[in-house]
């Protein structure tokens, strides 16, 4: 990589960063002007958590010491069957995985954990406590801890990330991977470098460089990003009772610096080269057709990366697809389970 490259993506990345942090800025200005006497910012905490997330059906609600970080989780199922370890994505926790606890716990022994910085877990502080390879060595460790040798990962979003890099450290501790809305960091890198499209699509990462803005954004109207983002009108998967279970924990103070400090402490201006991966893993990774952060042509890059994958699309969904459209995604990995007879 020359030194003018990587300048170049310095100065571009710095100018997107001031861009979009001007913007909300802007944003902020406007919503003030409107109603100078409104806090755009009030927070309805409530003390008790909604009946939901203790709801038995999901399992039970536990607590482990990994890497040096308290984690809480969800244990559903039969101990005694294959592990089935489920990392969520930005700006979730375990309940997001509530759909496919339910359908897998039967066959499966099912842990939906909060990552760190999430939900019940402990948040360390500082941007370096979310480098990526702590967050590697979380997920190395809690399968550890729970005697097991091998697992099976389903993740999203920014769980997909760390579960494939995971893939590239450990892949003799997986039986099988299953990526939603995600892709290698190799991928991203390299694609938001080099397709404009992508580089638009993911203007949030560069706001969220930024110290404070993006937490202000996002709590703005008491959290309203989630109903514009997880509730979905003419289905059924998501109702307003599930977007208060996200907002008893991300109304909590501090609670959305630790989630925004992922993309912080692993932005990265250099571009990968390629490297492949011949283990035999199987792997698959589905893309929604309506993404609006992800390019389905990130794809291409990872089948040059992974000689063991499985990619597909998943017609008329959205980036939050476990909870839009739950029975697709169910038979979409239960199909690869079965196909690899994992």
């Amino acid at each position: 990589m020359s030194a003018c490259h990587y300048l170049q993506r310095v100065v571009v990345s710095n100018l997107l960063t001031i861009y979009y942090n001007i913007q909300m800025l802007i944003i902020f200005a406007i919503v003030y002007l409107k109603n100078p006497f409104s806090n755009p910012w009030a927070q309805k905490l409530k003390l008790e958590p909604p009946a939901r997330l203790t709801d038995p059906k999901y399992g039970v609600h536990k607590y482990i010491k990994v890497n040096g970080t308290v984690l809480h989780y969800v244990e559903s199922g039969d101990p005694s069957k294959p592990l089935m370890l489920f990392l969520h994505g930005f700006p979730e926790f375990w309940y997001s995985w509530r759909h496919q606890i339910v359908e897998f716990q039967k066959d499966y022994w099912c842990i939906a954990v909060d990552m760190r910085g999430y939900g019940d877990s402990e948040r360390p502080e500082g941007v370096s406590s979310y480098i990526m390879e702590l967050l590697i060595e979380d997920v190395r460790d809690l399968i550890r801890q729970l005697g097991r040798e091998n697992t099976i990962l389903i993740s999203h979003d920014w769980g997909g990330l760390i579960a494939c890099e995971f893939r590239n450290k450990y892949p003799e501790v997986l039986n099988g991977l299953v990526m939603l809305s995600s892709t290698s960091r190799t991928s991203w890198a390299r694609e938001i470098w080099s397709n404009p499209v992508q580089r638009k699509a993911s203007w949030y990462v560069f706001l969220y460089r930024a110290p404070m803005i993006a937490e202000k954004m996002l709590s703005m109207n008491d959290l309203g990003f989630y109903e514009t983002f997880m509730l979905f009108p003419e289905k059924k998967a998501t109702d307003s009772e599930d977007i208060e279970c996200y907002k008893y924990w991300f109304r909590k103070t501090f609670a959305l610096t630790p989630p925004i400090n992922y993309y912080r402490a692993n932005f990265s201006y250099g571009l990968p080269e390629i490297v492949e991966h011949k283990e035999n893993v199987p792997m698959l990774v589905a893309h929604a057709g309506n993404d609006p952060y992800i390019c389905h042509s990130l794809l291409d890059t990872m089948k040059k990366e992974y000689s063991t994958i499985e990619t597909t699309i998943i017609e008329n969904t959205g980036h939050f697809m476990q909870q839009e459209d739950p029975e697709k995604v169910n038979k979409v990995i239960r199909d690869f389970l079965s196909k690899n007879n994992i």
